[in-house]
């Protein structure tokens, strides 16, 4: 498995090089918490903040089961919340019409099932392979699209008085979706006792499974960072994250190809009970 995730990003790299990208800034704020029960259970939560051109709020809550010193299996719900920037098509300000979406905001409910196995070399690196399948449910969303016309004005004796904009309101929906992916990751850390940071350099491929996609790879993910454990119970990291996005299912119902880079610098908090 460790195997095919080189290959696909072997495979890929070419291709995100001469592709032409549209780049996209954000940062990514997360607090977390997770309790051992036991020495086989834990829970966590999470909390997430995605500030970027789609904002996103997301509350999840997990549970893990550690067969052994290797292996581990997880699954959780998340509750995500997007909002939908105002777009609009056509100047105001030059043309006679012009077309407005205004910003709105939908839910989704996400599902995820993942195995992963890690393993320490040198007894300072770790290295972790995840396997996790994903179904994220969309229910249907209403919105609206407003067509703007200029109109000019003239009183009873044919004199121009200026201009009127007209607004044709159009009440649109998006029919309910899911979506399921296939998201593997390979991750190194450095794992040393008495040390309190952590760097790390990881790779992801999120490949949709859906009806129809026949593993169609959606995005590649990197990441590198730190963590600092600032004791037993709280840790904090900061990281870098390059997102490649090579299609995007959630603007219309069927699926747009587009090559879009996001760069986020991520902020996160956990504490452990």
């Amino acid at each position: 498995m460790k195997h095919r995730i080189l290959l696909i990003l072997v495979l890929l790299l070419p291709a995100m090089l001469r592709a032409q990208w549209t780049d996209e800034y954000g940062t990514w704020v997360s607090l977390g918490a997770k309790k051992n029960l036991g020495t086989k259970w834990s829970l966590g939560l999470e909390a997430e903040y995605r500030a970027q051109d789609n904002s996103r709020w997301a509350w999840g809550l997990d549970a893990g089961y550690k067969l052994n010193k290797t292996i581990k299996f997880g699954v959780g719900y998340t509750l995500l919340y997007n909002r939908k920037p105002e777009k609009l098509k056509g100047d105001p300000l030059q043309d006679d019409e012009y077309t407005k979406t205004p910003a709105y905001c939908y839910p989704r409910h996400r599902f995820i099932v993942e195995a992963t196995a890690d393993k320490r070399f040198w007894k300072w690196l770790r290295v972790s392979l995840r396997e996790r399948y994903q179904l994220t449910y969309r229910p249907e969303k209403e919105y609206s699209k407003i067509e703007y016309s200029k109109v000019p004005i003239f009183d009873d004796d044919w004199n121009y008085l200026g201009d009127e904009w007209l607004e044709d309101v159009t009440p649109k929906s998006k029919s309910a979706k899911t979506s399921q992916l296939l998201r593997s990751r390979l991750k190194f850390e450095v794992d040393k006792k008495h040390w309190k940071f952590s760097p790390f350099v990881s790779a992801e491929a999120c490949n949709s499974v859906s009806v129809g996609d026949h593993m169609c790879i959606d995005k590649v993910r990197t990441a590198i960072g730190t963590s600092y454990k600032i004791n037993k119970k709280h840790e904090v990291s900061l990281g870098y994250i390059l997102t490649f996005v090579f299609n995007d299912d959630d603007e219309l119902n069927d699926k747009i190809e587009y090559n879009n880079r996001i760069h986020a610098v991520s902020v996160g908090y956990n504490y452990k009970f």
